[in-house]
């Protein structure tokens, strides 16, 4: 399959939904790491989903045409990450949601997110995976609303 099968912003924003659902099956299912590391993705989807938006385009090439285009992303940036703080700046809601005392701390907790959780041999704990997956949800939830 073709890789840009998945770089649409239809992919993207379904994809955020699934992952989510992954990540509280997975949840429900006493695999902690493995459901913070799908709540993660979910996030970075989100976040892709809401720029293809803001900047009105079809996929993630073209997001990174425009961006490099308008001066926002450097020529050796690229859309194509998984680092969330760098996909939330550009949707200029960062600095709006650092203002918020309540979710900043969550935001925190979230940017902890590292793709190579899918490698580690720390499971994690019941605790940090529901602190994390609420974290997740009350971001998500803003960005829905803010960005």
């Amino acid at each position: 399959m073709s890789y840009d099968l998945y770089t649409g912003i239809s992919e993207q924003a379904k994809a955020s939904r699934h992952r989510m659902d992954d990540a509280q099956a997975l949840f429900n299912a006493g695999r902690w790491r493995g459901a913070m590391y799908m709540a993660g993705y979910a996030v970075e989807c989100l976040l892709k989903t809401k720029l293809m938006r803001i900047y009105n385009c079809r996929n993630l090439h073209e997001l990174e045409d425009e961006l490099q285009r308008r001066g926002v992303l450097t020529h050796n940036t690229t859309v194509f990450t998984h680092h969330l703080e760098l996909l939330f700046r550009l949707t200029q809601g960062f600095d709006r949601l650092r203002q918020n005392r309540t979710l900043w701390p969550e935001f925190n907790i979230i940017n902890s997110w590292v793709p190579a959780w899918r490698y580690t041999v720390n499971l994690s704990n019941r605790k940090d995976a529901e602190d994390f997956l609420e974290a997740v949800g009350n971001i998500m939830r803003w960005i829905e609303n803010n960005v």
